[in-house]
């Protein structure tokens, strides 16, 4: 994974091999041209919201010999993307987004992909909600640590069927698992601290937070 850091590289872990990629806030396109030059992708489109990282993508794809292989796109999330490009993609990785963006961009997504890769940066367990009440069905998932940071990256695909969200089965067995659930459990217990010792304690917060961390704790069995 000449190009990736660990968090993309867990990204790229987690795309079918054979796909064909639509990079969604692609930055650098260095997800892409990775996945291409590994040969685990069959063929790549890649898209940002600005042209700044556009015009990045376009040096790193031309350093690497890949600038006519993935063809790049101005548009918020999927609403610029032509159809006919879309009716390609066999898989869409939004990765470095917070949870509420991903869940806005999923939401307005003018053709569904077979697959959703995603690797929110913040609002995980909100993401998880919205996509459970949507029908969409966690499939696989992987961790990634840098420095003191967990990234979540996981695969869903569209049923239709609304269901009760798992946050952390689709992890065990990962060597981050225990951690990811270490961290958790003390940064939820913190927080319910410092919402009970509040001079007026917001109490629809501290039950949120309760339900967590009995999910939390439960995950270890």
């Amino acid at each position: 994974m000449r190009l990736l850091d660990t968090r993309l590289s867990a990204v790229l872990s987690q795309i079918p091999r054979g796909s064909c990629l639509l990079d969604i806030g692609t930055d650098h396109c260095k997800l892409p041209a990775e996945g291409l030059l590994s040969g685990r992708l069959s063929a790549a489109f890649a898209a940002d919201l600005r042209e700044g990282p556009l015009e990045a993508a376009r040096r790193q794809l031309s350093a690497e010999g890949l600038l006519e292989q993935v063809p790049l796109f101005l548009s918020d999330g999927l609403k610029e993307i032509p159809r006919e490009v879309l009716q390609k993609v066999d898989c869409v990785c939004i990765a470095g987004m917070g949870g509420e963006v991903i869940a806005s961009i999923i939401e307005n997504a003018p053709l569904e992909p077979p697959l959703w890769v995603l690797q929110p940066m913040s609002a995980v367990y909100e993401l998880m909600d919205y996509l459970s009440q949507k029908g969409y069905r966690l499939l696989s998932g992987a961790l990634a640590a840098d420095k003191e940071k967990i990234y979540r990256i996981f695969t869903v695909c569209k049923t239709d069927t609304p269901y009760t969200p798992d946050y952390f089965s689709i992890y065990r067995g990962d060597p981050l698992y225990e951690t990811l659930l270490d961290k958790e459990e003390r940064r939820v217990t913190l927080a319910l601290q410092g919402l009970r010792s509040a001079k007026n304690p917001p109490k629809d917060r501290i039950s949120e937070e309760e339900r967590l961390l009995k999910l939390i704790r439960k995950a270890r069995l």
